[in-house]
């Protein structure tokens, strides 16, 4: 069955990589910002918003992309969220997708954080970007922060606001991929705890977040 799933995601790489050889050599719109997507902090709504395709990216693949004074034109920004309830969100989405055959609930919350943060099993961290702390989307080799402006999804509300305001959107933020689960320190034992405070401790210091 393994083998099956890592033959899948095989596939699904290739397909990602077509993707963003297209996106780069594709004819793109010029724009006065740039959106850093990190996975589960609401960016598919915050894209479908802008107008802009889907692309997970940290901002320093991107900067390398754009180049310097490009990057430095354009307003840029991402989102964060809180580590603890970023990787529930992570979980219940791979559930609800039935990766890795993760839908029959045969792997337990404490399983897959031991997992993928732990033994960074190839199998279940399939793409490392997906997986790893939300400064290391945002900064360069050096810890530097690349992003203009890093808004809080706990204040995606208050975010959109300022977004519509400093881009001129006339456009509503939609709610994409809603879930339905319960508030995220009910997911935890202490030794998952303990994980995702070691593996993110970078955006526990950096953004002040607690559990």
């Amino acid at each position: 069955m393994k083998a099956y799933y890592a033959a899948k995601n095989a596939y699904k790489a290739k397909k990602r990589i077509i993707k963003k050889w297209l996106k780069k050599y594709r004819p793109q719109p010029v724009r006065d910002f740039e959106f850093i997507h990190i996975n589960k902090t609401a960016g598919s709504s915050i894209e479908k918003a802008l107008g802009v395709p889907f692309e997970h990216a940290s901002a320093l693949e991107k900067r390398r992309e754009l180049g310097q004074e490009e990057w430095q034109r354009r307003f840029t920004f991402s989102i964060v969220r809180n580590p603890w309830d970023k990787v529930v969100s992570h979980y219940a989405y791979r559930v609800k997708t039935n990766q890795h055959g993760m839908g029959d609930g045969s792997v337990s919350f404490a399983q897959w954080v031991d997992l993928c943060f732990e033994q960074k099993d190839p199998f279940y961290r399939d793409r490392e970007l997906m997986f790893v702390s939300q400064s290391d989307w945002l900064c360069d080799d050096e810890g530097e922060l690349l992003v203009d402006k890093v808004y809080r999804f706990e204040e995606l509300a208050a975010a959109f606001v300022d977004l519509k305001s400093r881009l001129n959107l006339e456009s509503e933020l939609p709610h994409l991929k809603p879930s339905k689960r319960t508030i995220y320190q009910e997911y935890y034992n202490d030794s998952s705890q303990a994980i995702v405070a070691k593996h993110f401790e970078k955006d526990i210091k950096r953004f002040g977040y607690q559990f």
